[in-house]
């Protein structure tokens, strides 16, 4: 049938769909016709020829006879008919007079029309979440009718940006958002505002984000005005903010036109909390960050001059920086920070130059000197909270660690030796000291499973007062004296 061919080319429909949507159409028409019976059409797709036949369910007891047939009627011309089959019990005249034609007709064209839906249906199902151009074909009340070529879908007031202005063939990118069953006509829904969209379009600008070498932490949105979205590399060398920007501002032009001149924030993320709050309140400049781990929150502290740039027009630069951060952030100025330098002391860690941020978090874990940061090791540095090998390698620049290193035995021994020397005797030369290091060297030699209490005449290396005696004659512990006194000794 020519007419059917047509048909199924103009709805770019199956004609085997077409043809299963004339004959629903049909057999709904001619129902009328049989009084209320079931009936079943019957149409030769090649010749176009219809034939239209009544239908009964076979029953034991037969209760309604214009749907019904007994079994032992139905087993006089079907032998082997089961009771719950159907059974052909006439033949209708296919000759439909202007109603019954009128009706199927509309019919059919309600049909291809689900047919349509359906089929538009399951070839977007899988692309829910993706991008895709599209052109504003109406608009009806408050939806946006936009085509997709397809097909069509719907973007609802809620899913449209308040300051974009639509209109008839306007060509604009969207997300598929999700299809709703429910929603009579177009079940394909569109959006314009959600964050989704705005993830994409950096997948489709920058080939760093779809191959894995940047990856998108968080983003934030308040759509058609500003947003925030935190990037970090994955591999060496590789500048996350520098990629999704382009050369000369290429790559985030493309999507700042694309989303209509919305202003775009691009933050190098950072597992350092105080960092990334302080690049999340960018372009703003911070003096100091104090967390509160058990309540979630941040005191950021701001000059005077920066306070407003901070905040942002109507609070919306700190209100994106707290969603991107998932901190609670709270904002104040510092009017007296020139005064509370010149009148408050500072402490022993900021005066040995540790930055406040730092020093926050040393209080937090009650480190408040600097011996208790020469003492502690990298492990106990980096187990508090906030420290970072950054924050660490920083800190070592400016306090290096004192934790002993391993030494030979003979090493320690004398270094014992010269202290021991410095700190009790009187005056000595460089005999002495060659002297007594020998002395040490042979008791170090000897078996210390049965150690002697040495006598007083013995050189003994911790009785050094003896040597001197023996040299000077003086019995009087003495202190270092001069190179002269040293030779007068001597002689």
């Amino acid at each position: 049938m020519l007419a059917l061919t047509a048909l199924a080319h103009d709805r770019s429909l199956p004609q085997s769909v077409v043809l299963s949507a004339i004959q629903a159409a049909l057999e709904h028409a001619y129902k009328k016709d049989a009084n209320g019976q079931e009936v079943r059409v019957d149409l030769d797709p090649d010749t176009g020829n219809t034939v239209v036949r009544t239908i009964k369910i076979v029953v034991e007891t037969v209760e309604d006879n214009d749907l019904e047939i007994s079994l032992s009627q139905a087993q006089d011309h079907f032998p082997d008919i089961k009771v719950g089959e159907e059974v052909t019990t006439g033949y209708i005249e296919p000759d439909p007079g202007r109603i019954t034609a009128q009706t199927a007709r509309q019919l059919v064209l309600q049909k291809l029309r689900e047919a349509e839906r359906q089929l538009v249906a399951n070839e977007y199902s899988n692309k829910i979440g993706e991008i895709m151009t599209g052109s504003v074909s109406r608009i009806e009340g408050r939806d946006v009718i936009v085509s997709l070529g397809r097909g069509e879908a719907v973007m609802p007031p809620q899913e449209q940006v308040s300051s974009e202005k639509y209109r008839v063939g306007q060509q604009l990118k969207f997300i598929i958002l999700k299809l709703d069953q429910e929603r009579r006509g177009h079940e394909i829904v569109v959006s314009r505002s959600n964050v989704d969209l705005l993830r994409e379009l950096f997948v489709l600008e920058v080939p760093e984000i779809s191959s894995g070498i940047i990856e998108i932490k968080n983003i934030v949105r308040e759509p058609g005005s500003r947003s925030k979205i935190a990037v970090n590399s994955n591999q060496d060398g590789i500048d996350a903010v520098g990629a999704c920007v382009g050369l000369r501002g290429l790559r985030i032009q493309n999507v700042v036109n694309e989303l209509l001149g919305e202003k775009i924030d691009v933050i190098e993320w950072s597992e350092d909390p105080v960092e990334f709050i302080i690049k999340s309140l960018s372009p703003s400049e911070v003096e100091r960050v104090m967390l509160n781990s058990t309540e979630n929150s941040a005191q950021v502290t701001v000059p005077e001059s920066q306070l407003s740039l901070a905040i942002g027009k109507d609070g919306q630069n700190v209100r994106l920086a707290a969603k991107l951060c998932g901190w609670k952030v709270d904002i104040s100025s510092d009017t007296n920070s020139n005064e509370n330098d010149n009148n408050e002391p500072k402490t022993e860690l900021s005066k040995a130059g540790i930055d406040s941020n730092t020093e926050e978090l040393l209080k937090v874990a009650s480190v408040t000197n600097i011996d208790q940061i020469k003492n502690m090791s990298k492990d106990d540095l980096l187990s508090i909270s906030g420290m970072t090998e950054k924050r660490l390698k920083a800190l070592r620049e400016i306090i290096p660690s004192s934790a002993p290193e391993k030494v030979e035995a003979k090493e320690v021994v004398d270094d014992e030796i010269v202290e021991k020397i410095v700190s009790d005797s009187e005056v000595f030369s460089s005999d002495d000291l060659v002297e007594i290091m020998e002395n040490s060297k042979n008791e170090d030699s000897e078996d210390e499973s049965e150690p002697e209490k040495p006598s007083v005449g013995e050189k003994d290396i911790w009785n050094i007062d003896s040597i001197v005696k023996k040299k000077s004659g003086n019995p009087k512990k003495g202190v270092i004296r001069f190179a002269e006194d040293i030779d007068d000794l001597k002689n």
